[in-house]
């Protein structure tokens, strides 16, 4: 029988990386993520494949994870009360968590103005809808920025992992905030 203590522990490493936000430690973090391109991890702004917050394969994820380390706030995903569902060797999971936001606001505020000019640089969107994505990105980020720090933001966190090479990776985790 297989136990989900082991997914679990997966997990709990996954929320000590995100505590401490070490980068010089990220390739060493990226070891709980199967060693694939197929592996993606989509984001709480994500709305369509391969768009932004929509990152498949190895070395988007990483750029991904890296960003979150150094420019949002503090993760806390509820480890142990996950609920954890394995059928050979893929296990899924969801759980509950929240976002704190820190004065890594001051630190990302150029990585945010470059996110917004990336939406007009899009050739998949028509004007109207470059302004309209851009507009809202940086409204959510004002707003973000008005709660002030130490703001709690509920999070909900689902994944799927394979057990590879003995060890339970990540293959999939989808982020997501309710609307509020």
């Amino acid at each position: 029988m297989i136990d989900s203590n082991d997914v679990r522990a997966t997990l709990q490493k996954f929320q000590d990386g995100y505590t401490s936000r070490d980068v010089a430690r990220l390739d060493e973090f990226m070891q709980l993520f199967v060693q694939s391109e197929a592996i993606e991890m989509i984001g709480v702004g994500a709305s369509k494949r391969g768009a932004r917050e929509w990152h498949e394969g190895y070395n988007q994820v990483r750029k991904f994870v890296e960003n979150d380390w150094k420019y949002w706030g503090d993760v806390r995903l509820d480890v142990e009360s996950a609920k954890i569902t394995i059928h050979g060797d893929v296990a899924w999971l969801s759980t509950t968590g929240f976002l704190i936001q820190t004065q890594a606001f001051d630190v990302a505020i150029d990585f945010y103005l470059q996110e917004m000019k990336s939406f007009f640089e899009r050739g998949d969107l028509s004007a109207d809808e470059k302004l309209v994505e851009a507009t809202h990105f940086g409204m959510r980020r004002w707003r973000e920025r008005a709660k002030g720090a130490e703001y709690s933001w509920s999070l909900i966190f689902t994944a799927v992992l394979l057990r590879d090479g003995g060890a339970w990776r990540f293959h999939t985790q989808h982020w997501a905030m309710p609307v509020d």
